[in-house]
């Protein structure tokens, strides 16, 4: 956080605000939010939708108590909102702004988590990738200790990709340049120990409410889908984890249209700079 923080600053002062406005909707008003740099808020808000009469739903802005909600809607006035009374939703509308859709969420505290995220990704997006590496975790301050086969390894023995939404990660083993290293037995004590420094007290504030490493088992040579099939290993904790490894290979015709390599499917590889297997679907 403390490399990223002047690209957060106007992000975080207006989440500060966000979170100000849903849970003490009585003591934040219009006065507050005048000093906030209100382009981000204004390209993706967030909104409280009233669903008291839910024929003809009122949507009304966090920070103005002014409902533009469906026609034939009069609320009464000075009329207010909260989270306790009415749903929160993210506004996403086209770019010219005539259709706007509203992303409804079950909790106000998953709602202004993702809106976080997504504002926080946009500005990342504009940095160069030079630039976000270092502002992540280097191998050497994650990987403090490190053992395969019983026998020792560093932060030298791992690959860096960047991924979008955890920064900085590092693939052991991948087989991509360096030789693949054998496994020939198995069981705990042959595998891959680590310890690892999650630098908790550095974190995002708003970008996560949970600490710990995220974690894969991948083929060599193939690219690690981390978000989608990772698991969580808590920090501050002794984490065994035992895998079983089922192989999947699906049939072509007669059975489906499923072809060798995806080859004759007109998409292009996203992942080819890796020289990596993955399946279309």
């Amino acid at each position: 956080y403390s490399k990223v923080k002047h690209l957060l600053k106007d992000l975080d002062e207006l989440m500060e605000a966000v979170l100000a406005r849903i849970l003490g909707p009585e003591l934040s008003h219009v006065n507050t939010t005048r000093a906030l740099n209100l382009t981000i808020w204004n390209h993706v808000p967030l909104v409280f939708i009233d669903e008291q009469n839910p024929h003809h739903p009122v949507v009304l802005d966090l920070f103005e108590d002014n409902y533009n909600g469906s026609a034939g809607s009069t609320p009464a006035p000075g009329r207010t909102c909260s989270a306790h009374g009415c749903k929160v939703a993210m506004k996403l509308c086209s770019h010219n702004g005539t259709t706007c859709n509203f992303r409804n969420f079950s909790s106000a505290t998953q709602a202004v988590t993702e809106w976080y995220a997504l504002q926080a990704t946009n500005i990342f997006a504009q940095v160069p990738n030079q630039e976000l590496v270092a502002m992540g975790y280097s191998a050497e301050q994650l990987i403090l200790a490190c053992l395969f086969g019983a026998e020792a390894c560093t932060y030298r023995n791992f690959t860096r990709i960047f991924h979008p939404d955890y920064g900085n990660c590092y693939i052991f083993n991948w087989g991509m340049k360096e030789k693949a290293l054998p496994s020939a037995n198995p069981g705990a004590e042959f595998g891959l120990k680590l310890i690892l420094d999650v630098g908790q007290e550095d974190y995002v504030p708003f970008l996560t409410s949970t600490a710990g490493a995220r974690l894969m088992l991948h083929e060599q040579m193939s690219y690690p889908f981390i978000k989608e099939e990772g698991i969580f290993a808590m920090s501050g904790m002794e984490t065994s984890i035992g895998v079983l490894v089922d192989k999947l290979e699906r049939k072509g015709e007669p059975y489906s249209q499923c072809t060798v390599n995806g080859s004759d499917v007109p998409i292009r590889n996203l992942y080819s700079d890796y020289n990596t297997t993955y399946s279309i679907q």
